[in-house]
């Protein structure tokens, strides 16, 4: 559970990065760019959630 959690948190931010991504390569990019952050956050809560229980 602790790896499970721990790669759910690097792809949670990963996420963020390419919707920070989109955000400044698109021009009406603000949509995409915030439905963006909110599945990176759901992630990496979802990962420190599995890491802190099987930690």
């Amino acid at each position: 559970m602790y790896y499970l959690g721990r790669g759910l948190q690097v792809l949670g931010m990963a996420n963020l990065m390419v919707g920070f991504y989109v955000g400044i390569s698109e021009e009406h990019g603000m949509g995409p760019e915030l439905l963006l952050l909110g599945i990176g956050v759901l992630l990496f809560l979802m990962g420190w959630f599995l890491q802190r229980r099987g930690g």
